[in-house]
């Protein structure tokens, strides 16, 4: 009976254990807001503010100390210029002050400040704790626009206690007129030293996110640039790609250098204005030299008179540093000389635009606006400086893009660099078939050149005739004729036309058949050179012709006649030929004419400047001694010697061989 009355009542402890251990875990967790909040006040409000300095006391700022009463001072809002509050225009020296309650604790206690203008120093309990800046009108003035972190209570404080807060502010007379000094937005705070860390580490991604569409445009911008910097090193004759590439490589420069301004305060607002006109000064003159070659406009006194003004304007920019004109003045100046080099950049756009020119209507609409909207920020800058209107913040608040934003300037330079390579993909498409198109026409030179050589028809008992050409591009400039003169003579014409590739061959072929129809009216030399002469004068800006004319007749008596042409070698002898001028020089001139006598198994050889001026690779030239050396060799010995040696020019070499059979 026992034994079941003890069992009984353990099972019974043994069920409401269960049952408060099952009660227990469904208890809601609960969170204090009272006992559990963050170490954390905002300083936002209302701080006391007294303008001009503090008086020294012992060595000390008299209006940082903790015992001095500052109850008679007005008091102004910590988010917001003393120039909206009462003291516009103010430059120089001011005190703000106020104090925090710090509860006891172990915990480091920080202070985290806003951004202040121009400069500050940080007085703790009448001790300096920090400063920004230069706090001396003699210095270079300078801006931080980031939040910095100060430690208030570094170890434990056991005890209530209260500090005190003193900021000496000193704003540069270079600004007061349009920029507030002192705080200008809100963020201060004072408490736990991790969480202001944090919290201070958030704001510096916060500040560096806001500019991460420069930072991404300064990439793409310089990408674009040095890819267009290497296109003009391919093609140097280009110049257009130099200025095209100049223009996004002083993009991203200006990118990177306002990023770096505007995050880490470097460099120094004057030396910056300096950096940011030199560039904005290299995108306008690379722009304008850019459209000019682009659009075929020629550059003459006036317009090298405005790229003068442009390149100059930077320096407006300094005006301001000793005191001599105020930024807008300054400002005036500078953008007065940029002005009309953008206004004729402009204006030629529109007028080619209208006038049908798919380039200008390319990129008339992105200059319109890029150029525009530089023009439009800086006059209202300026119009905010002069104090004419208020600081126009819209243009400088990035537009919101999720995830990130974009400022407008990106905006408008964004869409100037997709048109640019727009631009680019239309001029290689147009340059492609430009290049198809040549290559057709060079072949077609190529060939008639071909079928304009000598063949087996023109051979003539007595001679072996023996030729080499090779010419240094597609087409050359030399020429050479043999032609049978019915009476077992040989007329054989060398020659050289000045220049190199299409219009040179074209002359070759013009000459080529003036040859032959010469040729069937005489066998003199000196008469064939006057009439080529009479053809090279009557085309115009046909420039000149080096040419050598030699009759040999079937008994061996040779007649050359010379236009400025190298003298031809005999069995490995440089005949003394008269020389004269070539042709197409002078008109109505007479050549004269010199005579020889071969003998059966007698080698001429006639070559081209060709020969004489291959260079090898260490620029010695070839030259008249060589040359001599192996004139007595056949015509594809002597000019595969050249070639070997170094080609530079069209390589034409002529041998006969006179057997005096005929």
């Amino acid at each position: 009976m026992r034994s079941r009355i003890l069992h009984r009542l353990l099972a019974a402890v043994v069920l409401i254990a269960a049952c408060a251990h099952l009660f227990a875990q469904a208890a809601p967790a609960q969170f204090d807001l009272d006992s559990g909040r963050v170490f954390e006040v905002a300083l936002d409000g209302q701080w006391h503010f007294h303008p001009g300095d503090s008086p020294m006391v012992s060595g000390a700022q008299l209006w940082a100390s903790p015992g001095f009463d500052d109850s008679t001072w007005p008091l102004l809002r910590s988010d917001k210029p003393w120039s909206t509050q009462g003291y516009p225009d103010m430059s120089g020296y001011a005190w703000y002050r106020f104090q925090v309650q710090i509860p006891a604790g172990q915990k480091p206690v920080s202070l985290l400040l806003a951004p202040i203008v121009t400069a500050y120093e940080l007085y703790i309990d009448g001790r300096l704790a920090g400063s920004t800046g230069a706090m001396s009108a003699r210095s270079i003035p300078n801006t931080d626009f980031a939040f910095h972190l100060f430690p208030l209570m570094k170890g434990a404080h056991p005890q209530p206690r209260t500090v005190t807060i003193a900021i000496r502010v000193w704003h540069s007379p270079i600004w007061a007129s349009y920029v507030g000094g002192g705080p200008f937005q809100s963020g201060n705070l004072a408490g736990d030293a991790g969480l202001l860390l944090s919290e201070h580490h958030h704001r510096r991604i916060t500040r560096e996110v806001i500019f991460v569409d420069q930072y991404a445009y300064s990439i793409a911008a310089g990408i674009v640039g040095i890819v267009i910097l290497w296109l003009f090193y391919v093609r140097p004759a280009e110049r257009e790609y130099f200025w095209f590439a100049l223009m996004p490589l002083a993009q991203a420069a200006d990118c990177m250098l306002n990023i770096s301004r505007q995050v880490w305060a470097f460099p120094p607002i004057p030396l910056f204005d300096l950096s940011d006109g030199i560039l904005t000064a290299i995108i306008i003159i690379a722009a304008f030299c850019f459209l000019s070659r682009v659009l075929k406009a020629s550059i003459g006194t006036w317009e090298r008179l405005l790229l003068g003004l442009a390149a100059v304007s930077p320096f407006a920019a300094i005006l301001y540093w000793p005191g001599w004109f105020s930024t807008a003045v300054s400002a005036a100046i500078q953008l007065g000389l940029s002005l009309p080099a953008i206004v004729w950049i402009l204006v030629l756009l529109i007028r080619r635009a209208v006038a049908g020119n798919t380039d200008a209507r390319v990129l008339a609409a992105p200059l319109l606006l890029s150029q525009g909207f530089f023009v439009v920020f800086n006059l209202l800058i300026l119009l905010a400086q002069g104090g004419l209107m208020p600081w126009p913040d819209l243009l400088f608040d990035p537009l919101p893009l999720p995830p990130f934003t974009i400022h407008l300037q990106v905006l408008f330079n964004l869409v100037f660099l997709v048109a640019m390579l727009v631009f680019l993909i239309l001029r290689f498409v147009r340059a492609r078939r430009r290049e198809v198109r040549l290559a057709d026409e060079f072949e077609a030179a190529r060939q008639v050149q071909q079928v304009l050589l000598p063949n087996a028809t023109d051979q003539c008992p007595g001679f072996a005739v023996d030729f080499a050409y090779y010419p240094a591009e597609e087409v050359g400039g030399d020429f050479f004729q043999q032609i049978a003169d019915g009476q077992g003579g040989l007329l054989i014409v060398v020659g050289d036309v000045s220049g190199k590739g299409l219009p040179a061959a074209m002359l070759v072929a013009a000459l080529a058949g003036a040859i032959r129809a010469e040729a069937a009216h005489g066998k003199d030399p000196a008469a064939l050179l006057h009439c080529l002469n009479e053809r090279v004068l009557a085309r115009s800006q046909a420039g000149f012709v080096t040419a050598l004319a030699a009759h040999i007749a079937a008994d061996g008596r040779m007649t050359i006649a010379n236009a400025g042409h190298l003298s031809p070698y005999v069995n490995g002898v440089e005949l003394d030929v008269p020389g004269s001028l070539p042709l197409g020089v002078v008109p109505q001139i007479d050549y004269d004419t010199a005579g020889f006598a071969l003998a059966p198994g007698d080698r001429i050889a006639f070559v081209s400047d060709g020969v004489i001026e291959a260079h090898n690779r260490a620029g010695e030239m070839f030259g008249f001694e060589r040359t001599r050396e192996i004139s007595r060799e056949s015509a594809h010995a002597i000019s595969h010697i050249a070639q070997a040696f170094g080609q530079d020019d069209d390589i034409t070499v002529v041998t006969v061989d006179f057997t005096g059979a005929g």
